[in-house]
């Protein structure tokens, strides 16, 4: 687990988007030089532990890049990624979309600007399709009006196929797509005079032709939806917030491939708007998704939520350890290959990129900066393995723990603990010690209880009778 944000001196930088790869993770977002027009998009690829293993960067120059929602960064065609965004050209307001084909170890493929003179266009959502090549919704609007609902289909290279605006009229946008046996399935949120900003579903065909929309929420103002196919497409999973006595609360319904209402379920705690796209599947048809919320200085902060197949809420988790004065988002999520999840965002007060790892009940560790890698030092003098490595001080498992922990320890004998065994301590976030436990001799395994901790991150010391440090680590419990 780690929490941790990236803040270069010289520049802003956000990361809305992840994706989890067997030996590390893919961060990806808009960054820019301070007091310049100079901004471009990067990919940062990190270990398992969130290190920096390499930074990549693409379309850098004279114009602004727009990367803010967690569905622009995906597994493509052929092995290959892409990341998508827009940017503007130089002195003008228009804004085009941009297709970005990488390798894994970051190596470009080719970039592809999809140029509409005189229209802003952005994309929140992709989806590679059937064909070979993507599709991809947002938002389209001219220079003096509002953003309007939109769809853009390309072929394998970014090639443009078609593109269509819908309900020109209406304030609009598109938050997810994906594709189905009829064409594409789209949502997200749109103005209607009688009922003010509601939810929003069409299913339109391979062409872009509408074959039905469908609108949902309450006569307050509603937010956009995230939507996503069940396990057999023959219905889809939908998340949002509704108003309710000028409150909104986190919305769960089902629907049939027409549109219909299945089951529908309100969740009764304050939230702001659902995050775009980073609703989460889970394997028990359930979902995982991010909403934002008023921390307690009326700031951003985010919720996650676990969900099952029906709605209820299996547990809510929010993030440890970050400045109340700041906002903070969290823009996207994916599952890690240890069954835990990766989160990206940014502190928008700080315009710094910020990422987060946890476990798989969405408990991760306590401070931001922190990980909860085991720390084992070595003194000066301890003898190594045949092998040239240092011989392990204390291991520390189960991690996350729920009744007990084991410390499988060896003490070497260069150490000497002629005045008895050494002493491993238990401390929590605050550096109260809240356990101790003697261990027996040089080498062995013991146990100890921690039902009688909260859940959360605790820190763990390990020293000879006479303080000497020999190790220290970090750990989970839940």
């Amino acid at each position: 687990m780690f929490n941790k944000y990236y803040k270069p001196d010289s520049i802003n930088i956000l990361s809305p988007a992840c994706l989890p790869l067997n030996n590390g993770y893919l961060f990806a977002g808009s960054f820019g030089s301070y007091n310049t027009l100079k901004h471009g998009f990067y990919i940062r690829k990190t270990d398992l532990q969130g290190e920096t293993e390499w930074f990549k960067t693409f379309e850098y120059g004279n114009h602004t890049i727009y990367a803010i929602g967690g569905g622009i960064l995906i597994p493509a065609h052929m092995g290959t990624y892409m990341l998508v965004g827009s940017r503007t050209y130089e002195g003008s307001a228009n804004q085009d979309i941009v297709m970005i084909n990488f390798l894994e170890d970051g190596t470009h493929l080719w970039t592809k600007l999809i140029e509409k003179p005189d229209t802003v266009e952005y994309p929140y959502h992709i989806t590679p399709t059937q064909d070979g090549g993507y599709i991809m919704c947002g938002i389209q609007r001219g220079f003096t009006t509002s953003n309007r609902f939109y769809v853009l289909k390309t072929d394998a290279f970014g090639n443009k196929e078609w593109d269509r605006m819908y309900n020109p009229a209406q304030h609009a946008s598109a938050f997810s797509i994906f594709e189905t046996n009829a064409g594409y399935i789209v949502s997200g949120f749109m103005y209607n005079a009688l009922t003010n900003y509601d939810m929003v579903i069409m299913q339109i065909d391979k062409l872009g032709n509408v074959l039905w929309q469908k609108f949902y929420g309450s006569n307050e103002s509603d937010s956009g939806c995230l939507l996503s196919p069940t396990f057999g497409e023959n219905s889809y999973l939908v998340i949002s917030s509704i108003k309710e006595s000028n409150k909104k609360k986190p919305y769960v319904f089902a629907i049939d491939t027409l549109g219909n209402i299945i089951w529908q379920k309100i969740i009764d705690l304050e939230v702001r708007a659902l995050q775009e796209a980073p609703m989460f599947r889970t394997n028990n048809g359930g979902a995982i998704c991010i909403y934002g919320f008023n921390n307690q200085l009326s700031n951003t902060d985010a919720r996650i939520f676990h969900l099952t197949s029906t709605g209820d809420t299996l547990w809510t988790r929010t993030i440890p350890g970050l400045n109340p004065q700041d906002d903070w988002y969290l823009k996207d999520i994916a599952p890690a290959a240890d069954g835990g999840y990766i989160l990206s965002g940014f502190n928008y007060s700080t315009q710094s990129s910020w990422v987060v790892k946890t476990d798989s009940l969405g408990y991760t560790c306590s401070y931001l900066g922190c990980d909860s890698i085991v720390v084992v030092e070595v003194l000066p003098g301890i003898p190594t393995t045949n092998t040239g490595q240092a011989a392990a001080v204390a291991l520390v498992y189960p991690i996350p723990a729920t009744s007990h922990l084991n410390i499988r320890y060896q003490i070497p004998a260069t150490v000497g603990l002629s005045a008895g065994g050494a002493v491993w301590r238990l401390y929590n976030a605050f550096g109260s010690q809240v356990a101790a436990e003697t261990l027996q001799g040089s080498t062995g395994v013991q146990q100890i209880s921690v039902t009688h901790l909260p859940p959360g991150m605790y820190f763990y010391r390990v020293t000879t009778p006479q303080g000497q440090h020999l190790a220290s680590g970090k750990l989970v419990v839940q």
